[in-house]
């Protein structure tokens, strides 16, 4: 399951986040900035890549060839037929278009509301694709691709910080602080120096709400593939 591996990721940042304290003990900043540093980045590569698990997992449960096309969800086929359609029209070889011309066959499938898409008229690695980020609106985009009704990134959290104490924060605004903290690290910005406690408060965030993910993918799965 996705939640386990980026469980197993958030391990390797644990260790980098224990190894800044005690570089921040002994006052060796540059070491504790450079810990901090690749943690951060290692975090969101780790929730990139969970996020990427969630959508392949839920193509490869609704795509069994099992379900009718009419029970999945509008955004998750066009996923899988706006950018084929846009091959044929835009590919200037011959051959080349009837190749794709004859894999018509296939996505129409599902658009027939009385068919079952064949095993691999879905595929895993084309919805991946989505997650280009972890941002969030590359994170909502997914999940209304997957059927979810609302934004998943709207309002708040609750998760614990470092004395066990619930604490609320915006969803949005959190992604969002992780995210530029990465992405300012990635583009070579020296001054951006988190802390060992940043780290701790964005692994807090981060499982907490990988894990509320997680449980609105197995539901959103279940609404395709549970029969009424």
């Amino acid at each position: 399951m996705a939640l386990d591996t980026f469980a197993d990721g958030m391990t390797e940042v644990e260790l980098l986040r224990e190894l800044a304290v005690a570089a921040e003990q002994r006052e060796t900043t540059e070491e504790t900035n450079a810990l901090c540093r690749a943690a951060v980045v290692l975090l969101v590569s780790h929730f990139e890549s969970f996020l990427k698990t969630i959508a392949e997992e839920y193509v490869d449960a609704v795509g069994t060839g099992e379900v009718e096309s009419s029970r999945l969800p509008r955004g998750l086929r066009e996923a899988h037929t706006l950018p084929g359609l846009e091959s044929i029209v835009t590919s200037r070889d011959e051959n080349q278009r009837s190749v794709l011309l004859k894999r018509l066959g296939g996505i129409a499938t599902l658009w027939n509301d009385g068919a079952k898409p064949p095993r691999g008229a879905l595929s895993a690695a084309t919805f991946a694709r989505i997650v280009t980020s972890a941002k969030a609106d590359i994170i909502n985009e997914l999940f209304v691709r997957m059927g979810n009704s609302t934004s998943v990134c709207d309002g708040d959290i609750e998760m614990s910080d470092s004395n066990g104490d619930i604490v609320t924060a915006s969803i949005e605004l959190s992604l969002r602080d992780v995210v530029t903290c990465r992405n300012d690290i990635a583009h070579g910005k020296a001054e951006r120096k988190p802390t060992p406690d940043d780290i701790e408060r964005y692994l807090n965030f981060l499982r907490t709400f990988a894990e509320r993910l997680q449980r609105k993918a197995l539901n959103l799965t279940a609404q395709v593939t549970e029969r009424d």
